[in-house]
């Protein structure tokens, strides 16, 4: 319990803690934005789509993104790194766990698949988070006509 209402402060830490060039190592400076901002992002990012993918990536730094989806995903499992998500807007449904249908080696370390068999739904909305440890499937559903936005943050857990 003693977690869980930590859970809405690292939430709001996390949404609000790095922004920085498309495709750039991580900054080694603190850096701040809005609420306001993350909103400018987000219009930003919709407005980007690539319809024949329906993603629009907004890439902070190595180990954190903003994601605009308007498809469901591949199943994805990473060998080395957690994932901490935190939903932005739109809706949708985040399976995790169970086993990748179909997998192969994306790169390596990465495995993707059709879809996740046996995993856990969360039907997730904006200010919902998710942490998925490393090496566990999950895939990002998305209804059609919808869209479900987050950001990304990966992890390397301590062993």
């Amino acid at each position: 319990m003693r977690h869980a209402r930590r859970l809405p402060a690292l939430t709001l830490a996390a949404s609000f803690l790095i922004i920085g060039p498309a495709h750039a190592a991580d900054p080694t400076e603190p850096l701040y934005w809005s609420a306001e901002k993350t909103q400018d992002i987000m219009r930003d990012a919709a407005a980007r789509v690539n319809k024949e993918t329906g993603l629009s990536p907004q890439r902070f730094g190595d180990s954190m993104f903003l994601m605009h989806r308007e498809r469901t995903s591949d199943a994805e499992t990473h060998a080395e790194s957690a994932d901490y998500i935190i939903v932005n807007g739109g809706a949708g449904t985040i399976v995790i766990g169970g086993t990748i249908r179909n997998g192969r080696l994306e790169r390596p370390g990465e495995i993707r698949g059709e879809a996740i068999e046996g995993g856990t739904a969360y039907r997730v909305k904006p200010g919902d988070a998710l942490y998925v440890p490393k090496a566990m499937p999950h895939q990002f559903q998305v209804e059609p006509g919808g869209h479900l936005v987050y950001t990304v943050v990966k992890m390397t857990p301590a062993k």
